[in-house]
C-alpha cells in the first residue's frame, strides 16, 4: 500500500520534469515561433498579476497567441507558457521566448506573504522576466513601444487580492498592485496610474458546461483589458479568449491587441489522486477491521 502511495505522489513529479525538458529542448534547439507573452498565468487576469499563488504540486502548462487588430489580424506574439506552485507559498513561472533569431528563457517568480483569512486579504510580492529580455537585442527591435516594454528586465510588483460577498452577484474578487519597469508607462493612462494596476474577476459553474469560467476586467499601464478563461472540471483543459486596448499615445491611433490560448493544469488529476488515496486508506482500515473481527469469531 506504501509503495502504491508513493508512486501515486510521483506521477506530477515525473510529468513536471517532463515539461521542464521540453521547455529546455525548445529554446536550446532554437524551435521558431516561440516568442513570449505574459498572457493568463494561472493565478493572473489576463496581463496583471493576483496576490495568489498556485497550490504545491499543481502546474500549468500552455501556449498562447495575439494578433493585433489590423487587416487581416497579423499575429503579434505566440508563447509557451510553464507555471507551478510549491509548499502553498511559492510560485515558479518560465517563458520561452524566440526574436530575430535569437532565443530567450525567462523567469518568473512570487512568494505568497498573507494568506486571505476574514479580512486579511491574499499579498504576494514577485518579480517577472528574469533572464535576457527581449529588450537586450537593442538597435535590432523595430516595432512596437509596447512590446519591448511587456519584457522590461527583472520587474518587481506586490499584488492584493480579496474575496467579496456581494448582493446578487455573490462571490466577486478584486486585486490591486502595484510594480515597476514593465507596469509603468509614461504615456497615457500608464502616466496618470504610475505603476498601479487593478482588475476584478468573478467565477461561474454553468451547470451545461461542465467546467469553470471566469470572466475578468483589468486596467494595466497600456489600457483596459477583458477576458474569459474556461476550465473543464474532469480533464483540467483550459481555454483563454481577450481583448487588450493598447495606450493610444504608444501606438499613434487606438489599438486591441486580441489574445487567445489553450493550456492543462494537472487540478483535476490531483484531485482524483488523493480521492483514490483516501478510498485506498478507507479500504485499508475496512479490511483491518474486518480481519479482527474474523480473528474475535475463531476465538
Amino acid at each position: 500500500m506504501n509503495r502504491l502511495r508513493n508512486s501515486i505522489d510521483d506521477i506530477s513529479v515525473v510529468v513536471l520534469r517532463r515539461l521542464f525538458m521540453v521547455i529546455f529542448c525548445a529554446t536550446t534547439l532554437g524551435t521558431p515561433c516561440l516568442w513570449a507573452a505574459p498572457y493568463f498565468r494561472d493565478t493572473g487576469l489576463v496581463d496583471i498579476p493576483t496576490g495568489k499563488v498556485i497550490e504545491h504540486g499543481i502546474f500549468n502548462v500552455g501556449t498562447y497567441f495575439a494578433f493585433r487588430s489590423e487587416d487581416e489580424l497579423p499575429r503579434d506574439e505566440a508563447a509557451l507558457q510553464l507555471d507551478f506552485g510549491l509548499f502553498d507559498r511559492v510560485e515558479i513561472g518560465l517563458t520561452s521566448v524566440r526574436y530575430n533569431q535569437r532565443v530567450f528563457l525567462l523567469g518568473h517568480l512570487k512568494i505568497l506573504l498573507f494568506r486571505e483569512a476574514g479580512t486579511v486579504p491574499n499579498v504576494a510580492v514577485g518579480i517577472e522576466n528574469i533572464g535576457d529580455p527581449v529588450e537586450n537585442i537593442g538597435d535590432k527591435f523595430e516595432n512596437g513601444l509596447n512590446d519591448l516594454e511587456r519584457y522590461e528586465r527583472k520587474s518587481v510588483f506586490l499584488a492584493i487580492s480579496k474575496t467579496f460577498n456581494l448582493p446578487r452577484i455573490h462571490q466577486i474578487h478584486g486585486h490591486i498592485g502595484i510594480g515597476n519597469k514593465r507596469y509603468v508607462e509614461e504615456i497615457g493612462i500608464g502616466e496618470v496610474l504610475n505603476g498601479v494596476f487593478f482588475g476584478i474577476s468573478k467565477d461561474f459553474q454553468p451547470a451545461f458546461s461542465r467546467g469553470d469560467l471566469r470572466l475578468s476586467i483589468e486596467i494595466d499601464g497600456r489600457g483596459i483589458n477583458t477576458g474569459v478563461r474556461y476550465t473543464a472540471r474532469d480533464s483540467g483543459m483550459q481555454v483563454y479568449a481577450g481583448a487588450e486596448a493598447l495606450n493610444a499615445p504608444a501606438t499613434d491611433e487606438k489599438e486591441i491587441r486580441y489574445v487567445a490560448g489553450v493550456a492543462w493544469t494537472n487540478r483535476a488529476l490531483m484531485k482524483r489522486i488523493q480521492e483514490a488515496k483516501r478510498l485506498a486508506k478507507q479500504a485499508g482500515l475496512i479490511a483491518n477491521q474486518a480481519k479482527k473481527i474474523a480473528e474475535e469469531d475463531k476465538q
